[in-house]
């Protein structure tokens, strides 16, 4: 039943944002990026203000910015997304398994940067 399924699945003409596999996990990593940004923007203003960017258990705290600098995590997942989404879309023609294993992995990129971006606003209130 699996394999027949999974065959049905991989032989369908369906295009690459219209498969339900990319069409959910580009969505959650859509969502969970915004939300990123969102934080960040409610969290800390971009401006002329110093942050925390860098931590060391040895030395301390070795990197204060600004905090515009902060936002360059969410643009850096964001532009992940996209490049991810641009490769998937190629490969989908070709391997369709292939290409839903990238779509799947942007979801843990966009977690590992949201966790980042937590603990620095922790770090600097």
């Amino acid at each position: 039943m699996f394999t027949t399924k999974l065959n049905e699945v991989l032989a369908s003409k369906k295009s690459y944002i219209a498969d339900s596999w990319n069409f959910v996990s580009l969505g959650t990593s859509g969502l969970l990026n915004i939300i990123h940004w969102t934080i960040l923007a409610i969290k800390i203003r971009p401006g002329q203000t110093r942050v925390l960017l860098h931590y060391n258990v040895v030395t301390g705290s070795d990197l204060v910015q600004q905090s515009l600098y902060l936002y360059w995590i969410p643009l850096l997942a964001l532009i992940l997304l996209l490049l991810n989404v641009v490769v998937a879309s190629i490969i989908y023609k070709k391997e369709k398994l292939a290409a839903h294993f990238i779509n799947i992995a942007t979801i843990p990129i966009q977690l590992i940067f949201l966790a980042a971006t937590i603990i620095l606003i922790l770090a600097n209130e």
